[in-house]
């Protein structure tokens, strides 16, 4: 049969789209695969001094439990004598049969259980007792999983990672000063937006200020201030600019000083195996986290960060072993129904949803009733969807909440099907 002019032409485009997305794909493997790499060094090395790396062996086998691979991040001061301390832990989740990652960031001072010391202790502190096994085995013992990978770098490092970038666009939020001529650090950042360089960049997330490292300064909200909300902001910024057009084309010379700057008992079939896994991981399924909790004086032990152990076993069921925290739901009224939203949240809550408010929405002409989601909770939300008759409308910017928002459509006596 001959094909039209159009038809061909239609033909030809779909053909052009489908090679288009897949250049895009392979872009996205190697952009995620860097990344996921770059963000962990990041990570570690934000209040970390200079050390010589040491090429570990690998001395551990798997490294994985109920489908996920733990690897623990690990940065640390200058001294190689055994007063050296690790100040910067990042507990790192990788599914990679799901392509989900998760990073958990320890503070400090948290106040952990070591089992081979049989003793409460800082879990900075423990890198000078036993190294990089303690520490994984506290933080073991801490998510009741098993980690047995660790990955250790300098602020050389980050350093290095930041001139390779051509440095990297932040809003520094205030004046930054600080000279501590003993530990040879001095920090001298002016507000305002700028490209920090590797130096200057190093300043800016080592700066501390009235907060310190982390402090709970909203209760209710579970949102923190200090030093590590400054990182995780870096972070942010780092990312936009490693997938920039100009950050784009520094990525093999990005990769090439990678493994230079690492020190890891990681062996490299699980570092390979990984590379293979790297077309499931994206960074719209990357989810962050600070371990809760507050900080306490403990007698004369002085300042711990203490583990809030309910809302950490929630935080870390999500964040480490990948399971799904239940929806929360938000329903509005966009129909000017009378009373239509407490209805529905009583249906909802009736069937085993948890509902945390509703009210009216921002206006009532709304035809059809809507469940706006984060795209990551698009297929999560089909069967509450299918329940109310819904269409879904996904959101980059939803947050973590789900909104139902009641259309005229609605009808309350329609037969359902439950699914949560």
């Amino acid at each position: 049969m001959m094909l039209s002019d159009e038809e061909v032409l239609r033909r030809r485009q779909e053909l052009e789209e489908r090679r288009a997305w897949k250049r895009k794909n392979r872009r996205r493997q190697i952009i995620f695969y860097s990344l996921f790499f770059a963000i962990g060094i990041i990570l570690m090395v934000f209040t970390a001094r200079y050390t010589y790396l040491r090429q570990a062996a690998a001395t551990n086998a798997g490294g994985t439990d109920e489908g996920r691979m733990l690897v623990l991040f690990l940065g640390t001061d200058d001294k190689l004598e055994a007063s050296t301390r690790a100040d910067t832990i990042i507990l790192l989740s990788v599914d990679t049969k799901t392509g989900d990652v998760g990073a958990l960031s320890i503070p400090r001072d948290t106040r952990v259980w070591s089992p081979s010391r049989q003793r409460w202790e800082r879990i900075n502190a423990l890198y000078a007792h036993g190294g990089a096994k303690l520490v994984m085995e506290a933080v073991s013992q801490l998510v009741g999983m098993s980690v047995r990978y660790y990955v250790h770098t300098d602020f050389n490092g980050f350093e290095q990672l930041v001139d390779i970038l051509g440095g990297v666009e932040i809003t520094v939020e205030k004046r930054m000063q600080y000279v501590d001529k003993a530990q040879g650090l001095e920090i001298d950042l002016y507000p305002g937006t700028q490209v920090l360089n590797g130096a200057k960049a190093l300043q800016y997330v080592r700066y501390r200020d009235g907060l310190g490292d982390i402090s709970l300064v909203d209760p209710f909200g579970e949102s923190y201030g200090g030093r590590v909300e400054r990182q995780r902001k870096f972070v942010e910024a780092l990312a936009d600019k490693m997938l920039s057009s100009t950050g784009l084309v520094r990525l093999p010379q990005l990769v090439a000083q990678m493994f230079k700057i690492i020190d890891t008992n990681m062996p490299w079939e699980t570092v390979l195996s990984l590379a293979v896994s790297a077309g499931k991981f994206s960074v719209d399924k990357m989810q962050t986290a600070v371990l809760p909790g507050n900080s306490q004086v403990m007698g004369s032990e002085g300042w711990y960060w203490i583990v809030n152990e309910q809302k950490a076993a929630q935080v870390i069921d999500t964040i480490v072993k990948g399971r799904p925290e239940p929806l929360q739901l938000v329903v509005l009224n966009g129909s000017g129904r009378a009373g239509i939203a407490s209805q529905v949240s009583d249906l909802l809550k009736e069937y085993g949803y948890t509902v945390v408010s509703y009210g009216n929405a921002d206006h009532f002409n709304h035809a059809s009733t809507l469940v706006v989601t984060a795209p990551k909770n698009a297929e999560r939300v089909k069967p509450l969807a299918e329940f109310l008759g819904a269409s879904i409308q996904e959101e980059a910017g939803a947050g973590s909440e789900v909104t139902v928002i009641i259309g005229k459509d609605f009808n309350p006596n329609r037969e359902r099907r439950v699914g949560i």
